[in-house]
């Protein structure tokens, strides 16, 4: 398969997880709008602190089987394996509804201990209690998210994404206002995942009836144990790192609770919610990545890589940073806007959380999706360990000191320490290089772009939407035009972005006109 094929591949599936991504973080933000003013801060602080828990086991009992599912898909695919990878599928749901129950009953069970002892919230066990109920869903939820990403079905994906969030923004501000408080908040929350997960169930049954009818060479039946052994050899390495990961929030959260008021874990969650505007497009990129690298042999298609690995950190990095600095710059009259006075605190928070972001310029997220691709799972395991032992040491002390601005610096600086970490790995080892002076040139047209603004942010009489629409159109345009002319876009960048953008008919006109200002910009520069 050539490199050509599979970026084409991976930006139609990548547009797929973005459109639902789009879609899903619209309508959760309503959702958490509506849930965070009806709640209040204290009230919605509870709300989050209720869901850590199960949401921590729901990552320990993984063990690596739905990014094992997202490899070993897209892999024997693209060897024509259609039987085992049915068996496959079958053998890892099996195995997640067996788990994800063992999971939910000990939360269920234990849930006023946990409570107490994790949260410092004695009166929280019934709330543990309830939110337990997406254990288990969640778990199947991963599985089919995952599958359906490794066989460019991602339009799948996205579709249970969405159905999770319509669920949650029509129950559980309908719950809380007919009196049911925190409680319905979460029982929305949980009907979500019920619904999302029923229907990945669904796709995967019709996933593995279709492969089973597609012909295939006869292969030697692994059975079910055999299937799992092979998805937790490959993904335990991954499962550990991505639990290490996954327990970064919720050790933070851990650290919130014994040095923060709810009210302030109200306003860092506000704030954190901005940073799925950022995901909209990181995550869904990174998740592409993953079966895109997976394409690829280490050995035979070395070049390939380094090349893929190469533009994907550099046509990210121009993707988020404007966004991030976008999102900052206008922190305060985004978080009024949405959240109201009452969340005074959100756009300091938001303005330091949006830092994490500038690391996509080193390979963020890019470097994991390319050791999980090509199989090197250990040494995204090392990662994920280096970013832990950064947070677990700075966290508790900066948190202490400066309450939560020091926790989200101390989460920047371990991103920061781990990524840079990773970038000399993929280096050293694989020859997989970053282009520094390009990424620091989108960094310098990122905060350029931010300058015509600021009389706008701070001196405006405009109502906080007006500021916003017209910041936001104003450095769109600034950044449009500065990129090609400080040479952070180049005319190679557009030769390569045209076709690949161009299979997405959706965002065809837009892409069409984006790109044509930019050559534009480019061949009056080039006149000169």
């Amino acid at each position: 398969m050539d490199l050509a094929r599979i970026a084409e591949e991976s930006a139609r599936g990548g547009f797929s997880l973005i459109a639902g991504t789009a879609a899903s973080t619209v309508i959760g933000a309503v959702g958490v709008i509506l849930i965070a003013r009806l709640l209040g801060p204290a009230s919605y602080g509870r709300c989050s602190l209720a869901l850590v828990l199960p949401a921590l086991f729901v990552s320990i009992a993984d063990f690596g089987v739905s990014p094992a599912l997202t490899r070993y898909a897209a892999s024997l695919r693209s060897q024509a394996k259609y039987g085992t990878l049915a068996s496959m599928i079958g053998s890892g749901l099996l195995f997640k509804l067996i788990v994800g129950l063992v999971a939910f009953l000990l939360v269920f069970v234990f849930s006023a201990e946990l409570a107490s002892s994790a949260l410092q919230r004695q009166d929280m066990g019934q709330l543990v209690r309830l939110a337990s109920l997406t254990i288990l869903f969640q778990g199947v939820f991963s599985v089919s998210y995952n599958t359906s990403v490794g066989l460019d079905r991602m339009e799948q994906s996205a579709l249970i994404t969405v159905l999770r969030d319509i669920a949650r923004v029509v129950l559980s501000p309908a719950l809380i206002a007919v009196g049911f408080g925190v409680a319905g908040a979460i029982l929305g929350q949980v009907a979500g995942w019920i619904l999302a997960g029923l229907t990945g169930v669904w796709f995967l049954l019709g996933h593995r009836r279709t492969l089973r009818n597609m012909p295939s060479e006869i292969e030697p039946e692994n059975g079910v144990r055999g299937d799992i052994q092979t998805m937790i050899s490959f993904g335990l390495p991954l499962y550990a790192g991505s639990l290490l990961t996954t327990m970064l929030p919720q050790y933070q959260n851990i650290i919130l609770a014994f040095f923060t008021s709810n009210a302030e874990i109200g306003n860092l969650n506000a704030a954190v919610n901005f940073g799925a505007l950022i995901g909209i497009i990181l995550t869904p990129v990174s998740t592409a990545l993953f079966p895109a690298f997976s394409k690829l042999d280490l050995e035979t298609g070395k070049d390939d890589l380094e090349r893929m690995f190469k533009l994907s950190v550099r046509y990210t990095t121009l993707l988020i940073l404007p966004v991030a600095i976008a999102i900052a710059a206008l922190s305060k009259d985004l978080t009024r806007v949405v959240y109201g006075a009452a969340y005074s605190f959100a756009p300091t928070y938001l303005t330091l959380y949006a830092c994490i972001f500038l690391l996509t310029g080193l390979g963020y997220q890019v470097v994991g999706s390319f050791f999980s691709g090509v199989g090197r799972t250990k040494e995204t395991l090392k990662i994920a360990v280096v970013q832990l032992a950064i947070f677990l040491a700075v966290a508790p002390v900066m948190a202490w000191l400066y309450r939560v601005p020091g926790l989200i610096v101390a989460l920047v600086v371990s991103a920061l320490v781990a990524t840079v970490f990773g970038l000399r790995l993929a280096a050293a080892k694989y020859g997989m290089r970053v282009d520094l002076k390009g990424s620091a040139v989108a960094l310098a047209v990122a905060l350029a772009s931010s300058l015509p603004i600021l009389p706008l942010v701070y001196y405006s009489l405009l109502p906080s939407l007006a500021n916003v629409l017209i910041g936001a159109s104003i450095y769109l345009a600034t950044y449009l035009t500065l990129a090609p002319l400080l040479g952070a876009v180049r005319k190679t960048d557009l030769q390569i972005l045209g076709p690949i953008l161009g299979q997405i008919k959706i965002l065809r006109p837009a892409t069409n006109l984006i790109l044509a200002y930019e050559t534009r910009v480019l061949t009056a520069l080039n006149d000169r």
